[in-house]
């Protein structure tokens, strides 16, 4: 993947806000809902991921987003952590489950020496109180750090505060798609889809078509994809076949994940206009229509972001994808 160092740098505070928002709802796997809490009133929350239905009053990730001209400041940072858990000492939260500084250009040297040392961390906070966090996290009013907001403090794991930077952002998968939707980013070559062995009932109806086809061409009824994969003639064929038919799955997972459901309409669009005057035309079976398809389809040059990546394979097989469907865009047999 390109470099998008300075793109994410570029960004306001409230773009990077809703970029974060955005790369968490693709965690769909830790989050079952994601919030973007913003101005007066975010009680020090920015983007937050709710782990359970449970919201607030369960397990949550604070995703504090600091888009600043320098490094993060030890002070913004002790402000916020104080904030977050002060509220949380008054039960209108639970302390998050994680603590997380989105912070594009890193941390100051002061902060680093007790960021990675969770102890030392807490102590300096705690130590920092007054300066950092009495007077600022309530306007008019002063937060003592005593009773049941000393207690969270101290019964706070301080490991659970990360940051995050833009390396972490760019090396993330799930950021693709946002990097993608925001900046045009290439999501690089899809993985090449692997054969499972054994038939699935997803794969019935280009099969039942391509077995019509080695029927037609041998002249006598082949049973169905079983008898044809141990076929002296045609098994080598159907194993080609069903190699570009998952290739294609692959393909498209892939690019559905990485970028939006637009960019495979568009690949399919080009795929299919590429080879449907090819399927209309003129051949002596079932089965030359079919090979001309795959013919046609291995020369077709996508237009947009895949163009690089269309390899032949998956070009072929999403042709078999056209025949799989409910109501088949290419048919082998003419009526």
């Amino acid at each position: 993947m390109a470099n998008y160092d300075r793109q994410l740098l570029a960004l306001d505070a409230t773009q990077l806000e809703k970029f974060v928002r955005e790369w968490a709802l693709q965690k769909k796997v830790d989050y079952y809902k994601v919030e973007r809490f913003s101005g007066p009133g975010d009680r020090g929350r920015d983007v937050v991921g709710f782990v359970t239905a449970s919201l607030h009053e369960g397990e949550w990730d604070n995703f504090q987003c600091k888009q600043y001209a320098t490094t993060l400041p030890t002070a913004g940072v002790f402000h916020e952590i104080g904030k977050v858990l002060y509220y949380a000492s008054q039960g209108e939260f639970t302390a998050p489950r994680v603590f997380n500084f989105v912070a594009p250009r890193g941390i100051n040297r002061n902060l680093a020496k007790v960021f990675y040392r969770p102890t030392a961390f807490k102590a300096a906070l705690v130590a920092g109180w007054t300066e950092h966090c009495e007077t600022t996290i309530v306007d008019g009013q002063k937060i003592a750090l005593t009773g049941q907001v000393l207690k969270t403090i101290e019964g706070y794991d301080f490991s659970r505060i990360a940051k995050i930077s833009i390396d972490d952002i760019l090396d993330d998968n799930a950021a693709k798609p946002v990097l993608y939707k925001w900046f045009g980013a290439d999501p690089g070559p899809a993985p090449a889809g692997e054969n499972p062995g054994a038939v699935k009932a997803e794969e019935l109806p280009y099969l039942a078509q391509l077995v019509d086809a080695y029927s037609e061409r041998g002249g006598a009824v082949i049973a169905d994809h079983n008898e044809a994969a141990n076929h002296p003639t045609f098994g080598s064929h159907l194993a080609r076949q069903r190699e570009r038919f998952y290739d294609a799955d692959a393909f498209k997972r892939f690019y559905r994940d990485n970028t939006d459901a637009a960019v495979i309409e568009a690949f399919e669009s080009d795929i299919f206009h590429g080879v449907a005057d090819t399927c209309d035309g003129d051949h002596k079976d079932a089965l030359a229509r079919s090979d001309a398809v795959m013919a046609q389809a291995a020369a077709v040059q996508p237009s947009g972001i895949l163009a690089p990546h269309s390899r032949v394979k998956a070009k072929q097989g999403i042709c078999h994808h056209f025949a799989n469907e409910t109501t088949p865009r290419l048919r082998w047999r003419r009526p």
